[in-house]
């Protein structure tokens, strides 16, 4: 091979490298980008289920225009592990905590999975990962998170 033929193929095989590296970063960004999403979907699904909760009578199994009681074992959430008392669940997409559950406000956190390792307990929050807290009343919602 020529000098000039050997020049080439090094500065391809450079710029073939550079791609594959932006392409990768592309990539995880997009992931994680895409399981925050997921986890507010989810949020605005629980709030969703939340808000139908407080409306539905006692008798028929909710809260009576209360938020007590509330858990994720009275409502219909795609969960593939919930905690015996319903405070805690955990889906493909994160782990999700009530926190509160009074007559006038539920709030609930959600940890996105890319944030926390796949075998923490789902029991407490993780410290240091980054998370979105939904506040839910009768009438409104606030979104918070810490980003």
């Amino acid at each position: 091979m020529g000098q000039q033929q050997l020049l080439l193929v090094i500065l391809v095989t450079i710029i073939v490298g550079i791609a594959t590296v932006v392409a990768i970063n592309t990539f995880s960004s997009a992931m994680s980008s895409s399981n925050k999403d997921a986890v507010r979907t989810d949020l605005a699904t629980i709030a969703t289920n939340a808000h139908a909760y407080y409306a539905k009578p006692k008798m028929l199994g909710g809260g009576g225009h209360s938020f007590d009681g509330f858990t994720f074992h009275t409502i219909a959430f795609p969960a593939t592990e919930v905690t015996e008392d319903g405070l805690h669940a955990r889906n493909a997409n994160g782990i999700y905590h009530i926190y509160s559950a009074t007559a006038s406000a539920l709030g609930i956190y959600g940890e996105p999975i890319v944030e926390i390792s796949e075998s923490v307990d789902i029991n407490s929050l993780v410290s240091d990962s980054d998370y979105f807290a939904v506040t839910i009343s009768s009438d409104s919602l606030i979104w918070s998170h810490t980003f």
